[in-house]
Formats: C-alpha cells, structure tokens, sequence
C-alpha cells in the first residue's frame, strides 16, 4: 500500500508540472503529505522492529525505543504542516 500511495504522489506531481487534470492533482500533493509520512513511518518502524527482535519473541522495550521516536518526528511533521505561516504586517 506505502509503494501505490507513494506513486500516485509521483503521478500528481508530474501532472501538475504538466497542468493537467486542472487543480485535482495538486490538491492531492496537498491533503494527503501526512498520510503518506505516516505509512512511511509504520512501514519503517515495523521493519526496523522485525529486524532487531527474534522471529519468535516479541519485545515491549524494544517496541517502545522504536515507536517513541517515531512519534515525536511525526508529531513534528504535524505541527510543522499546520503552523500557520506569519504574514508581513503592511
């Protein structure tokens, strides 16, 4: 799912170099960054985790050091997505 999410981003944004589709694709790049990151991010963290852990143990600890971080950065992304942008006082 994290590789077809991430190839419709590739298509809208060559849509949008190449103006079509009117205003649909650029508003796809818009509303859906965040859901991308979050895939992104589970997609990551799981495979560091089965990585790191035996195949037949699962380990809270280890969990926990991976997810923690994890949710700190997207929490970042979040709040850096959302900060509204200062206007120059005229």
């Amino acid at each position: 799912m994290f590789y077809t999410f991430g190839v419709s981003f590739f298509v809208a944004y060559m849509f949008t170099v190449n103006d079509l589709f009117g205003y649909l694709p650029e508003l796809w790049l818009r509303i859906a960054d965040l859901p991308l990151l979050l895939m992104g991010m589970i997609y990551g963290g799981l495979s560091l985790y089965l990585s790191v852990t035996h195949p037949k143990k699962s380990s809270r600890l280890v969990g926990l050091v991976i997810m923690i971080p994890l949710i700190l950065i997207f929490l970042f992304f979040v709040i850096l997505n959302f900060w509204p942008l200062s206007q120059p006082s005229s």
